[in-house]
């Protein structure tokens, strides 16, 4: 067995500003990674990052998912590229909120899934209450069309109004690294690379936790895994795949994880490590809060509305002056607006 678990099989695609800063995170930690992007300025801020691949002809896609899906469709060379890594598992990051992030993702995850056998998993950040509009309404969009990808792995769903986005991707990062590269073994057993294999091939949302010892347990590891986490609060239907728990020196009682988690197809337990790491995989996607952030998007909408609305009470009515006298014009049909261009070609004529 690898000293460094499943690293060394695992491949990283960083899709979009926040998609890339996680991804160089865990290039920093050893992992092959490709970096794609439409945005230079988004480039420049993983300084030193490999394999930065720009989608040609473009810089930036404003938030505009089409345009970003346009984007990859024009750079596929790409896709080419990380389908024939030599890695059989591969983690997309992104947004979801973004256009980058969100339009290329869903499409490209799309195609590894039918077009190679690898494992193909996502690491997916939604945005937080406070964020703009169209964030809200890219979000909600793209989720649902991964949710449409059946064959897919686990999806993690990072929560940004958990707190500091940076402490988030930091988080996460050494949490899924200490899961990927644990390799302890034990004559009580162990959950070997083949198990955590099973558990990120499992199609639906995946959660970790990682507590030291000191702090493990299963009260603990609960709190981690609903309230106090980066992820976006488990939909509490009961519905459960796999349960991964790694325990150190003080063990879990499984039966308390699946109190809170529903009953799983089957519970892999190893012991003898430093940490004690829990993976629950194969979970429903966090319906009730993606439909929050739909909510969120009404909300935002109607108040749009409301405000053109306003907008347009206050518009000024035409004014013709006849002999110098005020005459009502005779309602009719709104003529067409005038380009500045024609205006100008009308002057000089």
């Amino acid at each position: 067995m690898s000293n460094r678990g499943l690293v060394n099989d695992v491949a990283i695609v960083g899709v979009g500003g926040a998609g890339t800063n996680i991804a160089f995170c865990l290039e920093k930690l050893g992992y092959t990674t490709i970096h794609i992007n439409s945005s230079t300025q988004d480039e420049s801020a993983i300084k030193g990052a490999k394999n930065i691949r720009h989608l040609k002809g473009f810089n930036g896609c404003a938030g505009n998912r089409a345009l970003a899906e346009k984007a990859l469709a024009e750079n596929m060379d790409i896709v080419d590229e990380i389908s024939a890594l030599e890695e059989s598992i591969v983690y997309v990051i992104f947004s979801s909120a973004g256009g980058t992030g969100s339009g290329v993702s869903t499409a490209l995850i799309d195609m590894l899934v039918e077009e190679t056998d690898k494992t193909i998993c996502a690491i997916v950040v939604l945005p937080d209450k406070d964020e703009d509009f169209d964030f809200h309404v890219n979000s909600y969009k793209c989720c649902q069309e991964l949710l449409e990808i059946e064959n897919m792995g686990s999806v993690m769903f990072l929560d940004n109004n958990s707190g500091n986005k940076q402490t988030i991707n930091s988080i996460c990062t050494t949490m899924l690294n200490t899961f990927l590269s644990n390799n302890s073994v034990s004559e009580l057993g162990n959950v070997d690379e083949q198990e955590k294999r099973t558990i990120l091939s499992t199609h639906g949302s995946m959660v970790l936790s990682v507590l030291g010892n000191e702090k493990a347990s299963a009260e603990k590891v609960i709190e981690m895994l609903t309230t106090n986490n980066i992820f976006a609060p488990i939909q509490s239907d009961g519905k459960c795949e796999y349960i991964g728990i790694i325990n150190s020196a003080k063990k879990i009682n499984k039966d308390d994880i699946i109190k809170i988690v529903g009953i799983p197809r089957r519970t892999f337990e190893g012991h003898g490590s430093d940490k004690t790491i829990t993976a629950i995989s194969g979970l429903s996607f966090p319906f009730d809060h993606l439909n929050s952030i739909k909510e969120i998007a009404k909300q935002k909408h109607d108040e749009r509305i409301n405000a053109a609305k306003a907008i347009k009470s206050n518009e000024l009515e035409d004014l013709d002056f006849s002999d110098d006298i005020v005459v009502e014009k005779e309602e009719k049909q709104k003529p067409k607006k005038l380009s500045r261009r024609d205006k100008l070609k009308m002057l000089s004529n």
